[in-house]
């Protein structure tokens, strides 16, 4: 078993971790490029969200691991497009670390023709987290199975088409239900919501058939008190709190559905990639601290660990892919 520092030798253990901390970034500044602070952890959203908690749980190893100092900036509005222009006209060198998703960064580019940026404007640093998409529906809605649920869809098709909510047109929320649509060659009616607050209350009221939601602990404990059901997770992977729902995918219908909400780091193309390289193993390896799998986790997220930077560039392609596949299926016309 490995003896304690004697007293006067900590100072010493604490230079030596700073220079153990700061290897990766001389080894940077040897190429020419380095990380300058403060860095800057970007989140699209207001303070005390899911998306803050991520990064103000990760900000502090983060720092850590870089041997520099982090911040959190939240910076909402436009479905994310502020903040991702914020990074677009700043230079790129790794100061700001955009925080974001799909929503943010793939969808509105393919659905909106008011956003001028494309995926391809941003590089991936690490991907952070995934959050599991739910199929309900609502309580009284005759349908306890996810084949119950086709069977209805395909039969009220016609007259009465199921009603599901989503936050707007073009939304993450809009295209999947819409792409379920077309595999089960069903009708649904889509209604836009502003809130999340809203359509939630329909679906618990009964006067909205189903949604695809993201888990959270509000959604988990609305679920154990029977306010709606829950058919099906949307992605193979399951989270252990609703291991029993089938898959989405294992109905023959919907075997190619597997999404889930993708959180991941990102910054200006063309940052050199030594500096990417150094962000992509801080957050990796901050990720990988108990405090951070205890926080994240705890909220019903899975983290992603370890991506080397190809792992996650190869992650953020087919993610755009999958995306531009999607749109292409239901026939989506970007919005002006």
């Amino acid at each position: 078993m490995p003896s304690r520092l004697p007293r006067n030798s900590r100072p010493l253990a604490r230079l030596l971790l700073a220079i153990a901390l700061g290897a990766t970034a001389c080894a940077a500044a040897a190429q020419g490029v380095a990380l300058v602070p403060p860095i800057t952890l970007l989140v699209p959203y207001p303070a005390g969200g899911p998306s803050d908690l991520t990064a103000r749980t990760l900000a502090a190893p983060v720092a850590r691991e870089l041997g520099l100092d982090v911040i959190v900036d939240n910076i909402a509005g436009a479905s994310g497009a502020i903040a991702v222009q914020k990074v677009l006209n700043a230079p790129a060198d790794g100061r700001l670390v955009y925080q974001g998703s799909q929503s943010e960064l793939i969808i509105p580019p393919l659905t909106m023709r008011t956003i001028k940026y494309r995926p391809t404007d941003m590089e991936i640093v690490h991907p952070t987290t995934i959050t599991p998409l739910l199929l309900v529906v609502r309580s009284e809605l005759p349908a306890g199975s996810l084949q119950d649920f086709v069977s209805l869809a395909r039969q009220r098709s016609a007259s009465q088409p199921l009603s599901y909510g989503s936050s707007g047109v073009g939304s993450l929320y809009h295209l999947v239900p819409e792409g379920m649509a077309k595999l089960i060659g069903a009708r649904f009616n889509h209604i836009p919501y502003k809130g999340a607050v809203q359509l939630t209350q329909d679906l618990v009221g009964d006067r909205l058939d189903f949604a695809v939601l993201a888990l959270t602990g509000t959604v988990l404990q609305a679920l154990r008190a029977g306010q709606y059901k829950a058919l099906a997770n949307m992605s193979r992977y399951k989270p252990r709190d609703l291991a029993h729902l089938p898959s989405i995918s294992d109905l023959e219908a919907f075997r190619t559905i597997d999404f889930s909400t993708n959180s991941a780091y990102f910054v200006k193309k063309g940052t050199p990639s030594a500096i990417r390289s150094q962000l992509n193993k801080a957050i990796g390896s901050a990720l990988a601290t108990p405090p951070v799998l205890q926080a994240l986790e705890g909220d019903g997220r899975r983290l992603q660990r370890g991506l080397t930077l190809a792992e996650s560039e190869a992650f953020y392609a087919a993610e755009i892919a999958k995306y531009e596949r999607i749109v292409a299926q239901i026939g989506f016309q970007p919005l002006d």
